[in-house]
């Protein structure tokens, strides 16, 4: 829609990110702070290493796109990728720390969906091959889950996770190979 000579752009604004609530950490039953044992930090660094290895995937697909739309989108996934497989993964939490503008820019319909162009009355997609559209849905699913992984035994379903997001950036990366 042309208001006044400006030609407006853009997907719908995310909603407002809720206040981040501090995640606690479970009491470990003697009133002190929980710790997380050696094999559970390494697979919350394997989860962060997978995580910052999509997020830079997923800023060079934005790097691609001649639309600004796009590149602003995938831009916010893929800081929403790092926030979902880094801070938000608290053990014993309930995956409540993944703030709701993250879970937002981890959609389908925010990453891949379609941007709406007033005054040229058209929809453009982001600029990516199929194999680039699944991968980039799966990695964002994977990361959304990693946060909800947290309560109990998370370290065999988080390492399982890690592996997937990997195994989806490959594809993904070899999904432009074939455009």
């Amino acid at each position: 829609m042309d208001t006044h000579g400006v030609v407006v752009t853009g997907r719908f604004p995310a909603p407002a990110p809720s206040a981040p609530s501090a995640p606690s950490a479970p009491d470990d039953g003697g009133g002190g702070r929980y710790e997380p044992d050696l094999q559970e930090r390494r697979a919350l660094a394997r989860a962060r290493g997978a995580g910052e290895r999509s997020a830079a995937w997923v800023r060079a697909l934005a790097g691609r796109q001649s639309e600004q739309a796009h590149r602003r989108a995938l831009l916010r996934t893929a800081t929403a990728l790092e926030r979902a497989t880094g801070a938000a993964i608290v053990p014993g939490g309930d995956g409540a720390a993944l703030d709701g503008g993250s879970r937002y820019h981890l959609l389908a319909s925010w990453a891949i969906g379609p941007v709406y162009h007033y005054g040229r009355d058209a929809q453009t997609l982001p600029e990516l091959t199929g194999t680039e559209r699944l991968a980039l849905v799966a990695a964002c699913a994977l990361a959304a889950a990693m946060a909800g992984t947290v309560g109990g035994d998370f370290v065999p379903e988080l390492d399982v996770l890690a592996d997937a997001l990997e195994d989806a950036v490959r594809a993904g990366r070899g999904g432009a190979q074939k455009a």
